[in-house]
């Protein structure tokens, strides 16, 4: 996988500005949030280092109370944004634009290890990362 698509994944990384409000009757759920457990870890804003199975640090995102996300690269200058929501421990991010690599991705969390570290998959199952709450 390229770094470019890496900010996809969150936080590629976990959109559509309903941050970590609860849902209602009303409101329409994530296609296949019926996938994401129970026990699943639910994004909310802070940072999160995205980890390759090597242990890797790919990039950092940052999750906004206000709905939106910033990427960044190991320099830590922004690379991509968007927009992000988290059903239930399926998180998805819409990054900003129309191109065919700025479509919402959603990934389904797993519980938070022992560590405070959780696993984040694609929801066509394509790709896995370690997801790391960290402070900043």
């Amino acid at each position: 996988m390229t770094f470019k698509l890496l900010p996809i994944i969150v936080l590629g990384a976990l959109a559509a500005g309903c941050g970590n409000e609860t849902s209602t009757d009303t409101e329409t759920p994530i296609e296949g949030s019926e996938r994401a457990s129970p026990a699943a870890y639910v994004m909310g804003p802070g940072r999160y280092a995205i980890e390759g199975g090597d242990g890797t640090v790919y990039s950092q995102t940052v999750v906004k109370p206000d709905g939106t996300y910033a990427d960044l690269d190991a320099e830590g200058n922004e690379v991509g944004r968007g927009t992000w929501r988290d059903e239930r421990g399926l998180a998805c991010f819409d990054p900003d634009g129309d191109g065919p690599d700025q479509q919402e991705r959603c990934w389904t969390n797993s519980a938070l290890a022992e560590d405070g570290s959780f696993t984040s998959t694609r929801d066509d199952g394509s790709e896995s990362y370690t997801i790391r709450p960290i402070g900043g």
